[in-house]
């Protein structure tokens, strides 16, 4: 089979973007989703959470607007070991996103179990937690 030089610039160009693409889709997925609890326990959640291992990706949404902010607390070993980090935010539709890249206490320990407290917070107190735990070790 013969290929001109245009042929196989744009087979080069489709094969790149195959593999930008694939790479791309992957590196972004959660590997770990959490979610807060709701006040009568029946219409969904107030907050949901994702963490992506590779770049210790953590991001935080208040998904109800129902006067309370979403906050979690990330820690080392399990949800109430020592505290890592804290993180917030308010506003049905809001999100925030935290990753290693940013540095210090962001940049989460490998191969060690990283926990999470994630609430539903309003008036300095928070409510209706629920603790995760998952290995760090990508």
């Amino acid at each position: 089979m013969k290929f001109s030089k245009a042929g196989k610039a744009v087979g080069v160009l489709a094969a790149s973007f195959a593999l930008t693409l694939g790479i791309s889709t992957s590196a972004m997925a959660a590997d770990h989703t959490m979610n807060t609890g709701d006040a009568w326990g029946a219409f969904g959640y107030s907050g949901k959470a994702e963490f992506t291992e590779y770049g210790d990706i953590v991001k935080i949404c208040d998904i109800d607007a129902d006067g309370y902010a979403v906050k979690m607390w990330v820690a080392l070993g399990d949800a109430y070991g020592p505290t890592l980090y804290e993180t917030w935010v308010g506003g049905e539709g809001n999100c925030i996103t935290h990753r290693a890249s940013e540095g210090g206490k962001l940049n989460l320990p490998e191969n060690k179990t990283i926990g999470f407290l994630f609430c539903r917070y309003k008036g300095g107190k928070e409510s209706e937690c629920r603790a995760y735990k998952f290995k760090n070790d990508h």
